[in-house]
């Protein structure tokens, strides 16, 4: 269960750095947002104070405007840091030109008019980027990443189409630490509420794992028990049987070669050998021949002097697989009597109905249901589970000295394993 509990946690811890990575990537995202908004705003407020002023000059003729004058009503926003650098450029035909600049080594530099955002000088929109990483800006590459580039466009006096690029200073690291100290505590909340909501399920899913592995090793330790009992009982009949009878026709023979008795002998040691070749390997069975084949292969397990009673009734269709499921059920429940209950009639009753239904009846000596079964009793644990692998159910009644009564009840078609049940005991 410990493994279980680690293993839950693990996927709760890694659920939560998922979460973590993702409140910090969509928190960069938001403080970049945040930062062009706040970008849009400063240059709305310089567009306001200024751009008014320097639409009084004709910035296409030399003597249309006085740098020195331009550059006094853009200095109270470098000073106070509002900006960082502007450049003010007027549309040429195809190219554009910096008239204005806080950096003088700027002024008359070109550019064509076919890339962004020198494009859309004239459109009267305020935009607003990140501060690419060129030669062009090769000023503001140290503070690239708090810089903010807004270009706000206007027309001179003479009519020529202006734009007032602004690097605006901002702080987006603040920004994303905002929206991460606001997201990410819900978001750990939630997943640690979740975490715990699925506890209780993921703590059950591991018992019945636990429950399944255990009962496979059951199952495995009784099918080894119980092949080791087969081969025992196997030999102890060979050595009781045949063995026993061709050693006392080898006498015979040896006293009078021409006695018929060694003739009887050695033809029911044949008939012996056959029976136990068939509770060995038993033959293919199928739905046609279930009716005509299952009193011979009963027959086969009941000794002289037990009376074996079969009935079979109805003639329902089923599947060969169910055939022969209720043919071994019905050998190993009429052994099972013969060996434990000694009886001295075993009644078998198949009703080929749908549900199918197989009886096995004795008047033995029955036992306690109460208690533990003893060494040896395997064949119902195995039968039990066979039957309800396929769906079917098994109960057992029976009490001491009243004799047993195995009832087996199970579809006529095949359908979906219902799962490993305990049989019915009374």
């Amino acid at each position: 269960m410990r493994v279980h509990l680690l293993r839950h946690a693990a996927i709760a811890g890694l659920a939560a750095a998922v979460v973590t990575v993702a409140a910090l990537a969509g928190a960069w995202r938001t403080g970049r947002q945040q930062s062009g908004r706040d970008a849009t705003q400063v240059s709305k407020t310089v567009a306001d104070a200024v751009i008014g002023s320097l639409s009084e000059y004709d910035f296409a003729k030399p003597t249309g405007f006085d740098r020195t004058e331009v550059m006094d009503r853009l200095a109270p926003f470098l000073r106070s840091g509002t900006l960082y650098r502007v450049k003010l450029w007027i549309v040429c035909g195809d190219h554009a030109r910096i008239v204005v600049s806080d950096v003088p080594g700027l002024e008359g530099t070109r550019r064509p008019r076919d890339a962004e955002p020198l494009r859309s000088i004239g459109s009267g929109e305020l935009r607003s980027r990140d501060v690419p990483d060129d030669g062009e800006h090769r000023y503001e590459s140290g503070r690239r990443r708090s810089l903010q580039e807004a270009f706000l466009d206007f027309r001179d006096a003479g009519g020529h189409a202006m734009s007032l690029e602004a690097y605006v200073p901002v702080d987006s690291g603040d920004a994303a630490a905002r929206a991460v100290a606001t997201q990410l505590p819900l978001l750990l909340g939630g997943v640690l509420g979740l975490a715990l909501a699925t506890l209780p399920l993921s703590l059950a899913a591991a018992r019945r794992a636990r429950r399944h592995a255990e009962h496979g090793a059951a199952l495995a330790a009784v099918a080894l028990t119980a092949a080791d009992r087969e081969r025992r009982e196997l030999a102890q009949r060979l050595h009781d049987g045949p063995i026993q009878q061709l050693a006392a026709a080898n006498v015979v023979l040896s006293v009078d070669p021409s006695t018929p008795l060694a003739r009887t002998i050695v033809r029911d040691s044949i008939r012996e050998l056959r029976t136990l070749t068939d509770d060995v390997l038993p033959p293919e069975l199928t739905a046609a021949d279930l009716a005509t084949r299952l009193p011979g292969l009963l027959r086969a397990a009941v000794p002289e002097p037990i009376a074996l009673d079969v009935r079979i009734t109805g003639a329902a269709a089923l599947t060969d697989e169910r055939a022969l499921l209720l043919a071994r059920a019905a050998r190993e429940l009429v052994r099972n009597a013969v060996r434990h209950g000694r009886p001295s009639t075993v009644t078998v009753t198949l009703a080929l109905a749908d549900p199918l239904r197989l009886a096995v009846r004795d008047d033995g000596a029955g036992f306690d249901p109460r208690r533990p079964a003893g060494p040896g009793h395997f064949g119902l644990a195995l039968t039990a589970q066979a039957v309800a692998a396929a769906g079917g159910s098994f109960a057992i009644r029976s009490r001491p000295g009243g004799g047993c009564s195995a009832t087996i009840r199970l579809d006529a078609e095949a359908t979906d394993p219902r799962g490993v049940q305990a049989p019915e005991i009374r």
